[in-house]
């Protein structure tokens, strides 16, 4: 005689969705919640970035300054931070970004001020750490940060450092205007914004006159214009190289020689020379230092 098996059928109310409009519904729940899952759990990962990334510059600048005119490499004095910057641990962007010739250029610029700087705007500021830096050796000034794209931790106002942080493009020269206008005139304006030859000459013509007199205007990277097509990381085109036509032309200013405006960069020297008192060159870098009275 056959036996009847016992029931092994699934519960009615254990069973899944037996309509393919029912199936559907339920999963596009599940995708929701797991969406917003995700969503929350980059918010918090952001949020503790951005935290992180404060804490960095605020705290690498307060280090650095004090050691600025001192050292070379004021944070090589650490080595478990030199360290972490060296294996890319921390995010360098918070970091100065300031090469170990170009820091020292500012050393012996910076001492040669008849006055500290009481106003200073940086092109280009990536993660903040160089403005931040700024603000820690001139506490008392004010410090204003312009970048085409700020990094996510510096569009928090106020700024945990006490620098003000602008997005803007420096070669819309209505926005650099508007800025000049609010925050100016400068004891020291830094282009270390896109390096593109004709960007840095237009943003030189529009912010040199919103330079106080004997303030510095300072260009960095200046050899980036002789970095051939393809041996650059991204591949940029700086275009081409004025800065030696530059410097003769404001040279033969300087000494009262003939000024001939036939290469571009000797026109711009000729634009600008007017307001310049010193011209400093140094191993990719030169700062202008405004003259008292336009001749």
């Amino acid at each position: 005689m056959l036996q009847s098996r016992p029931d092994m059928s699934i519960p009615e109310k254990d069973r899944g969705p037996s309509q393919p409009e029912e199936f559907l519904r339920l999963y596009r729940q599940m995708e929701t919640l797991l969406k917003e899952m995700r969503q929350g759990v980059e918010r918090d990962w952001q949020r503790a970035q951005d935290t992180v990334a404060d804490l960095i510059r605020t705290q690498t600048a307060a280090g650095m300054a004090p050691a600025f005119f001192s050292r070379k490499r004021p944070w090589e004095a650490n080595a478990q931070l030199a360290a972490m910057i060296e294996n890319g641990i921390l995010d360098h962007a918070a970091f100065p970004q300031k090469m170990p010739h170009i820091l020292s250029f500012y050393r012996r610029l910076l001492t040669s001020l008849d006055r500290e700087p009481t106003s200073i705007l940086e092109i280009g500021v990536k993660g903040g750490g160089s403005a931040a830096m700024w603000k820690g050796l001139f506490p008392s000034a004010s410090v204003v940060g312009l970048d085409i794209k700020l990094r996510r931790w510096l569009t928090r106002q106020p700024s945990e450092d006490g620098v003000v942080y602008l997005a803007g493009d420096q070669t819309d020269s209505a926005r650099l205007g508007e800025i000049a206008a609010k925050y100016g005139p400068f004891d020291l304006v830094i282009d270390d914004g896109s390096h593109v030859t004709d960007h840095v000459a237009g943003t030189l013509r529009c912010l040199l006159p919103h330079v106080r007199p004997g303030g510095i205007y300072v260009i960095e990277d200046t050899h980036s214009s002789l970095r051939k097509p393809g041996a650059t990381r991204s591949n940029e085109q700086y275009g081409e190289d004025i800065w030696p036509d530059f410097v003769v032309g404001v040279f033969e200013r300087l000494r009262r020689g003939v000024l001939v405006p036939a290469s571009p960069g000797a026109k711009l020297a000729a634009a600008v020379s007017g307001m310049i008192a010193d011209l400093v060159v140094s191993a990719q870098v030169m700062a202008i230092r405004k003259a008292e009275a336009l001749e």
